[in-house]
């Protein structure tokens, strides 16, 4: 609901929210998709994906957004399974090295160092 300030003496601007445009991902991944289920398992039954960013800590997410470093994950490995990212750590560095392979086929070493800080190939 809208409330109406023009009667006022200083009514209120009204202000809207700057909405970013972001990149689609590099990886070939797609909303409803899990990218690992379908790299991994060959499966690309249509199911609930969540966005998962792959570099994240110290501004790397937004500038890692910015650059299409993204993927849709279901929650089983995005989440919640043993092969979740969050809770695996050869899944989220396999996430890390296909981004990097990926990335560098367009830029250079130096920019996925600029925007990763680590290489990991």
């Amino acid at each position: 609901m809208s409330i109406d300030y023009s009667d006022m003496a200083f009514p209120k601007p009204i202000r809207k929210k700057k909405q970013r445009k972001h990149k689609k991902s590099i990886l070939k991944t797609r909303k409803g998709v899990c990218y690992l289920c379908s790299r991994l398992n060959g499966d690309y039954r249509i199911k609930y994906t969540e966005e998962h960013h792959i570099l994240y800590g110290g501004g790397r997410r937004t500038r890692a957004e910015g650059e299409g470093v993204k993927v849709y994950l279901c929650v089983y490995h995005h989440r919640e399974g043993q092969q979740a990212v969050h809770n695996n750590r050869e899944i989220r560095e396999l996430l890390c090295r296909t981004a990097q392979e990926e990335y560098e086929q367009t830029h250079t070493h130096d920019e996925w160092m600029e925007i990763a800080g680590k290489n990991y190939l």
